[in-house]
């Protein structure tokens, strides 16, 4: 009996022991191999989803690489093994299929804004999910975080956020499920049980998928801080999350099957005991199960088609609840005008009177705005002359990004104004104004510079308006000063005028700053004019991997443009 405590508490202090360092392993090691992979490999350094050069940019980048082809061929893979494991009931194929689906999470502790650099290469398996359609086909599991959502609202009852330590619960507590359900199942082989009951069996007839499930769920809830500073980083994991998931319930299904024929039914006896992967009570328990019986025409399914139809069912309706949480609008798209109240405008543009200098707030507040119609549009012309700078802020933007123009004024007399983030949005409305009269005010700006810190900005408009006489004074900015403000600069020249950019675009290939070096490269590819190809194969021993690359992807794309014509771009 003693040997007996001894050696239970012996498994015990074991699985706590291998939790902490499964915990630690998976937290740490791939930071590491991130780093690693950073150092020995190049890759881009820049943010995906900001603007259309960046979008063009990625492109070539995953068709130089082939690695359409590769995410492609990899989830199809996934899928035959899953399929596969099904049909031949061999389970560890369709685990296999499973964690596949989940390993491009791992990407999220690439240290990268680019979403495929480092360890985020692993994310090229969940490219068909990426480019299917407009709306996020990952993000349909969402369904997944409700029980994070009302444990995060039950903490915030008492002041704290406590995301940091569900996470970590979640993970912790599944792999010393995990851990303990490996040692038990051991102890029971060694002891010659066909079937494991003892401890931690009691309370799931699965346990080690359930600590998988529930590692992985914390591990999903972990991205590092780095990974939220843009919202284009990070890639949503809910739906391969639920899928794998489902896959997992799915093989232990099929493992219960397999097990009443090894025991010759002996393994019911155990089932009744104990819970199938949760403990749950009976009223809860029945109602959820409810479906799965009426396929399974029993209390359980007897035959594998039986679990495919259940699996598929739960899976259909739990991608149905998540449609709640999904954006299923095209981007940019919004609600009809006028469909809120006056009353309600007129107190959201009361509210920004006592929400201070929060500029989180007072964006919420106002974001909606422009749905109002032109009440909404009114009440943004009011606000652009508001003492309060970010309200002034916001309003012009918002403004701009309608791209109202009976807001010239508006956008014009802000361009002097006193703080720098209010004339950026005014420098951006005048540029979607396309007006003359907006490129004179711009071009003043630049023939008596007050505002060093807009230039970036006033660049970019006189680009967007395309006033070939702005063109000396964009030449003259190429010329020293901050790099990002050249780049503007050399968009703009690229933009108004193209046989000009390219001229340019050429000699930028040379400049000592590599963030020029880069945009110059770009410019050239997207040129199409064959005089570049020779300064772009004079920079494939370039320092930098950025320039090298996209300077090889170039002369390629150009050369068969030559050859067979204009390529298309997928």
């Amino acid at each position: 009996m003693k040997s007996k405590v001894i050696s239970n508490a012996s498994l015990l202090l074991l699985s706590i022991i291998f939790s902490i360092a499964l915990v630690f392993a998976f937290l740490e090691l791939p930071r590491l191999l991130d780093q690693g992979i950073q150092r020995q490999f190049g890759f881009p350094q820049f943010d995906q989803g900001l603007g259309d050069v960046n979008a063009f940019k990625t492109e070539l980048f995953i068709q130089g690489l082939h690695l359409r082809w590769i995410g492609y061929g990899s989830l199809l893979l996934i899928l035959i093994l899953i399929i596969a494991g099904y049909a031949t009931r061999k389970t560890g194929w369709a685990l296999a299929g499973a964690v596949g689906l989940f390993i491009p999470v791992f990407g999220q502790f690439a240290f990268s804004m680019f979403f495929l650099a480092g360890l985020g290469i692993l994310r090229v398996g969940w490219l068909p999910f990426m480019e299917a359609s407009s709306v996020s086909i990952l993000d349909m599991g969402k369904v997944i975080y409700v029980p994070y959502w009302i444990l995060m609202w039950f903490f915030g009852l008492f002041n704290w956020n406590a995301h940091q330590f569900l996470s970590y619960f979640f993970m912790a507590s599944g792999a010393f499920l995990f851990i303990w359900g490996v040692l038990v199942w051991f102890q029971s082989r060694y002891n010659s049980q066909q079937v494991a009951s003892a401890w931690i069996y009691k309370i799931s007839r699965h346990p080690q998928y359930l600590g998988w499930i529930l590692w992985s769920y914390g591990f999903i809830l972990f991205p590092p801080a780095r990974a939220e500073m843009k919202i284009t980083w990070s890639v949503p994991s809910s739906l391969p999350w639920l899928l794998m998931t489902m896959i997992i319930i799915g093989i232990c299904m099929l493992e219960e099957i397999k097990m009443m024929k090894v025991t010759n039914g002996g393994y019911e006896a155990y089932r009744k005991k104990s819970p199938f992967l949760i403990p749950l009570p009976r009223w809860l328990r029945r109602p959820i199960s409810w479906p799965a019986r009426k396929i399974a025409g029993g209390e359980h399914p007897v035959r594998p088609a039986q679990v495919g139809w259940i699996i598929l069912l739960y899976t259909g309706i739990l991608v149905g609840l998540s449609l709640i949480w999904v954006d299923l609008k095209p981007a940019g798209a919004m609600d009809s005008p006028g469909s809120e109240t006056l009353v309600e405008l007129s107190q959201v543009v009361r509210s920004l009177d006592e929400i201070g200098d929060n500029r989180r707030g007072i964006y919420a507040e106002m974001k909606n705005i422009p749905r109002y119609g032109a009440a909404g549009t009114e009440a943004l012309v009011s606000l652009a002359v508001h003492p309060n700078d970010i309200v002034r802020e916001f309003s012009i933007q918002l403004l701009g990004e309608q791209n109202f123009t009976a807001s010239e004024d508006i956008y014009l007399g802000a361009l002097n104004d006193s703080v720098k983030r209010v004339r950026s949005s005014a420098i951006l409305g005048a540029g979607n104004l396309s007006s003359e009269r907006a490129a004179d005010s711009l071009i003043q700006l630049l023939v008596a510079p007050r505002f060093p810190n807009n230039l970036f900005h006033i660049y970019g408009a006189l680009g967007s308006i395309g006033q070939p006489k702005a063109i000396p004074y964009l030449v003259a900015g190429l010329d020293g000063g901050e790099w990002y403000n050249q780049v503007a600069a050399l968009d703009a020249i690229f933009t108004i005028d193209r046989e000009m950019g390219v001229e340019y675009a050429i000699r930028e290939l040379q400049d000592e700053d590599l963030h020029i070096r880069q945009n110059a490269v770009i410019k050239c590819i997207l040129s199409e004019d064959p005089q570049v190809v020779e300064p772009l194969k004079a920079l494939f021993g370039d320092e930098d991997f950025e320039v090298r690359f996209y300077a090889r992807q170039g002369v390629r794309r150009l050369t068969r443009k030559s050859t067979n014509g204009p390529p298309e771009i997928q």
